[in-house]
């Protein structure tokens, strides 16, 4: 007898881990070897399937259809309309209904069964298992033999009961772990960007879903903080009044809407004048504190609809509430983070900061072989401004300047207060020319500045000295020794001047 096992089918999905073939392949194997079978196969229709796949067959038959094969046809549809079992002797070799054979021939006695627990309705409510055995000779089935057969078929059965709980376990299984490694993913990260792309992750793992946003409170307004899919562009960073739409009903009831997350539109999901177009699944959820403040929402949609049922809700809102708390400590630790670079008074960042700054740029103009200018500022006479107009107003001066230079570096550059009154710039891929040019706007601005105190104009200025890599020293040291010369030497030279160590740039 020769094995010919049935590939996996590309169609319908088999209702058991595929590796179960071969322990159904096995018991055909027995069974065709204890009572002499030149075929044993065993049929199945997952419940609410119209049709059925070949899971197993043994057979000395070379004719062998991989199917799937229609319901109703020849002994399967006797055996779905109601007969347990058939029993065919003298099987005529013009006979076509066993579903997968082309031809009878070389087959003497038939015996097809039903496997327990299959669906007796015939309106595809349950699974479906048929076993049919065939062999040469024309002799009648025993009743030990019909015996045995039944038997087996209950032993098929059950093997595919448990692979099926298998499948189930598997899949819970699966649920459970996706789930903790969304969670562990969102307790990876402490930023809100990475925050975001987590979510966002977590979702599309457990729903269909075509459009995530991520709403967060500013203020008196909501504003779409992330926003993924289609016309994301749109929505991206727009700010809302705190109560427009959607987002800020649900902000305002802290309760998910729309009700059975159903959308047919027009209703204004962020403002009154936006309408999500071309989804008909939507769920917004609110994002809560601890203490049960709002943080904003978290908004879903799908184009198909019905996507979003309770199961999906459930998920949704676990995936919600683990955001809130993570939302919520991205927002601490940004805030301790800003605190922690920034100068408090000015908002540049402050001296560590810079030092750390000014090592990661060398360490890139290493690698890169490009500049880095440094520039430092000293306002002029800061100590008579204090001593003549007092410390309050002294600290307006200090931020009227941190303002300029702030607006005045790129993005890749750094603005940073170095102590006192006395800032540093730190231009990245900029030689000394470069610097210069920038050194001379700021003064310029700076010396333009309309600072009044009691009803009288108060002039500020400020003295620049400016060092490069590579071109005044190989390390920072050399290059904040170098710069500090020639802002000494600027100071000296009667103030409100930039001076390049070295010379003009």
């Amino acid at each position: 007898m020769s094995s010919k096992p049935v590939e996996r089918s590309t169609g319908a999905a088999a209702p058991c881990p595929w590796e179960a073939a071969d322990s159904l392949d096995l018991q055909l194997q027995l069974l065709a070897a204890a009572l002499d079978l030149s075929s044993a196969g065993l049929l199945w229709a997952p419940a609410g399937a119209d049709q059925l796949r070949l899971l197993a067959v043994r057979s000395r038959h070379r004719d062998i259809a991989r199917g799937p094969f229609p319901l109703g046809r020849g002994i399967c549809g006797a055996i779905i309309r109601g007969h347990d079992e058939i029993t065919m002797v003298d099987v005529s070799p013009a006979y076509n209904g066993i579903p997968y054979h082309d031809s009878p021939s070389g087959t003497g006695t038939l015996f097809a069964c039903r496997l327990p627990g299959g669906d007796r309705s015939g309106r595809g409510e349950q699974p479906i298992g048929i076993l049919i055995a065939e062999r040469g000779s024309r002799t009648a089935w025993s009743e030990a033999e019909k015996d045995l057969l039944r038997r087996a078929a209950c032993k098929l059965a059950q093997d595919l009961d448990i692979h099926a709980l298998c499948q189930s376990l598997d899949r819970e299984r699966s649920a459970i772990q996706t789930i903790c490694d969304a969670l562990r993913e969102l307790n990876r990260g402490l930023g809100l960007d990475s925050v975001f792309s987590a979510t966002a992750r977590a979702v599309r793992n457990f729903v269909d879903a075509d459009f995530t946003a991520i709403s967060l409170i500013r203020g008196e307004n909501h504003y779409a903080a992330f926003v993924r899919g289609r016309d994301a562009d749109v929505y991206k960073n727009m700010e809302y009044d705190i109560e427009d739409g959607l987002v800020g009903q649900v902000l305002k009831l802290q309760h998910p809407l729309p009700a059975n997350a159903t959308y047919n539109g027009p209703a204004p999901v962020f403002s009154s004048g936006q309408a999500l177009e071309g989804y008909r699944s939507l769920y917004i959820l609110p994002l809560c504190r601890e203490d049960g403040a709002a943080l904003g929402t978290l908004t879903v949609a799908a184009g198909a609809a019905g996507v979003y049922g309770e199961p999906e809700r459930d998920i949704l809102q676990l995936i919600a509430g683990q955001v809130a708390i993570k939302i919520d400590l991205a927002q601490s630790h940004e805030k301790i983070s800003r605190m922690a670079t920034t100068d408090g008074l000015t908002g540049l960042a402050n001296h560590r900061t810079f030092q750390h700054a000014f090592d990661v740029m060398l360490h890139r103009a290493r690698r890169r072989q490009s500049p880095v200018s440094l520039i430092f500022c000293d306002i002029d006479y800061f100590k008579s401004i204090n001593d003549s107009h007092g410390h309050p107003f002294g600290d307006k001066v200090l931020q009227a300047v941190a303002k300029i230079l702030s607006d005045a570096v790129r993005k890749e550059d750094l603005a940073a207060r170095y102590g006192g009154e006395e800032f540093a710039i730190l231009l990245e891929n900029s030689d000394k020319h470069g610097a210069l040019q920038m050194a001379e706007r700021i003064r310029a601005d700076i010396a333009a500045l309309g600072l009044r105190h009691d009803r009288r104009d108060v002039r500020v200025t400020i003295s620049l000295g400016i060092a490069a890599f590579p071109a005044d020293g190989s390390e920072k040291s050399e290059i904040i020794d170098k710069a500090d010369q020639a802002l000494y030497r600027a100071k000296n030279g009667g103030r409100n001047r930039t001076v390049v160590h070295g010379g003009a740039a």
